[in-house]
């Protein structure tokens, strides 16, 4: 499918509510254990996109293996956009808007953001062994919900 025609099938975002930011804590914690996934981001992405095609087999895999180095680094430096803009919520709801879009182009079926957001979770939730310390599993989650919240339409609550 052509990324512009993936575009136009994702039917556009209608503000629904207000979405307010993370908690300090939270942003602190997923801020931190970001280092640590940043750190291990080969396996991250391996973990990602293998888990992602796992859940939803309308995937496009061969467009995905035909450039998986572009595709880790691009993943990457989303991930890492959706983090540091965690606690600027115009500019993560621009981000979740383009992810958004871009997620139609590999054929994902439901191009808000429910696939990704499963396999991310469980990719991180492996490496940080999130399982062991709730803390930082409820951050994650709470960022998970933010970005969620923007992709499905959410306006950012004013400060």
């Amino acid at each position: 499918m052509r990324p512009a025609l993936a575009a136009q099938l994702i039917e556009p975002a209608v503000p629904s509510n207000d979405v307010s930011p993370l908690s300090p804590a939270h942003l602190g914690l997923v801020r931190a254990t970001f280092q640590i996934l940043a750190a291990d981001r080969d396996r991250l992405t391996e973990m990602f996109y293998a888990r992602a095609v796992a859940l939803d087999p309308h995937i496009q895999r061969p467009q995905l293996v035909s450039n998986m180095v572009a595709q880790r680094l691009q993943f990457m430096l989303v991930l890492t956009d959706v983090v540091q803009q965690l606690d600027d919520l115009p500019s993560l709801a621009q981000t979740a808007a383009t992810f958004a879009r871009r997620h139609g182009t590999y054929g994902a079926s439901d191009p808000r953001f429910r696939t990704a957001r499963a396999a991310l979770a469980w990719a991180v939730d492996r490496i940080l062994e999130t399982e062991r310390n709730s803390a930082i599993q409820l951050a994650w989650n709470a960022a998970f919900d933010l970005v969620e919240a923007l992709v499905s339409g959410g306006v950012p609550a004013e400060r």
